[in-house]
């Protein structure tokens, strides 16, 4: 029995989510308490039409029953100009969903810094990114100061595929009709609006070059300690959990805290999906972050929803990062292996 098994005999409460790419090539993640079959291991296009899929429930419940105030939505800006743009976790199940925090990565996926503020859906363009001049420093930068957020001037030229192609074209325009009027400065910078984040939050990679624990990553929030971990514990409740559990061994993870009173819970897991257009599964016990919450320094409503406090969507954010940046460092040990593969074979032949 796995240890999720076990936790879920005791009765606590949880939430289960599924892990989808919007759309094969693209960085955006929707996250879901409903299955898409379209998505799911094994399925294949032809199999069966449109008609047949619309009288199954696992189609109807994605693609008519969705739940925008428990979804989640990653939104990816794609900008030429910059290698990895900060994303963006958004309440719902679309890109035009409430921005919950924005999300920014360390190289090497060092650390990422997950930023809150409550203006955050005042200063967020149509792009998906921070405006110019919501940028909380005159230069830009975000040198040691953790709450200082980073924003991203339109330029006067746009790359082919690149997000907010509608946005881009109105401030163009807007500034050409400006030109007319001498004396008129950018409408950026005249409205300069600086904006930081009210908390910061960082996701660390504690023990890169650890034998034991070479995927733990740490963050801490109220007072508990939270961290991410590998784990080949697998839950066998789907048939392709059996093939998760066998192909992919080291892909999976599981979310554990320390209380205040230094006891180590169980948070949640996740199970990677062998479908190209799923990330996995993804378990959170909303009783355990609640029990944390009441013994934490955080003052709660007596009738509150643990789904819409801050820890929660932080939780989130981070299995997120977790998914995201695990997956980029398959992708960048397969490509190492191909094209040390390659350069063997170059040798060989020659």
């Amino acid at each position: 029995m796995s240890t999720l098994e076990e936790v879920l005999l005791t009765r606590h409460r949880l939430s289960e989510y599924h892990v989808y790419r919007e759309h094969a090539g693209k960085g955006h993640i929707c996250i879901t308490p409903f299955s898409d079959i379209t998505k799911e291991p094994g399925y294949k296009k032809k199999k069966k039409s449109k008609t047949e899929l619309e009288h199954e429930p696992e189609y109807n419940s994605i693609h008519h029953k969705l739940d925008t105030n428990n979804s989640y939505f990653i939104h990816r800006p794609l900008i030429t100009s910059w290698h990895d743009p900060p994303r963006t976790l958004r309440r719902g199940d679309t890109r035009a969903g409430e921005p919950v925090c924005i999300i920014n990565s360390a190289a090497c996926w060092k650390e990422w810094n997950i930023q809150f503020t409550p203006d955050l859906k005042h200063i967020i363009d149509p792009r998906g990114l921070v405006r110019w001049e919501n940028r909380s420093r005159p230069d830009n930068s975000t040198a040691h100061d953790d709450h200082a957020i980073r924003g991203f001037k339109v330029r006067s030229w746009r790359s082919w595929g690149e997000t907010g192609k509608e946005y881009h074209r109105q401030v163009n325009a807007r500034r050409k009709a400006a030109l007319h009027e001498q004396g008129q400065k950018d409408e950026e910078e005249e409205h300069y609006e600086p904006v930081a984040a009210d908390e910061a939050v960082h996701l660390t990679w504690s023990s890169p070059f650890s034998l034991k624990s070479t995927r733990r990553y740490e963050f801490e929030y109220a007072g508990i300690q939270f961290f991410w971990e590998g784990t080949s514990d697998v839950p066998l409740q789907t048939p392709s959990d059996k093939w998760s559990r066998r192909l992919m061994p080291f892909n999976h993870l599981k979310l554990m805290a320390r209380s205040t009173r230094q006891e180590k819970l169980f948070v949640g897991q996740y199970v990677c999906s062998l479908s190209p257009m799923k990330y996995g599964r993804l378990w959170i016990f909303d009783s355990v972050i609640q029990d944390l919450l009441e013994e934490s320094r955080e003052k709660l409503d007596p009738d509150f929803d643990v789904r819409k406090t801050r820890v929660y969507d932080l939780v989130m954010a981070t299995a997120m990062c977790m998914i995201i940046g695990e997956w980029q460092k398959r992708m960048t040990v397969q490509l190492i292996f191909i094209i040390l593969l390659q350069g063997a074979g170059v040798t060989y032949s020659s």
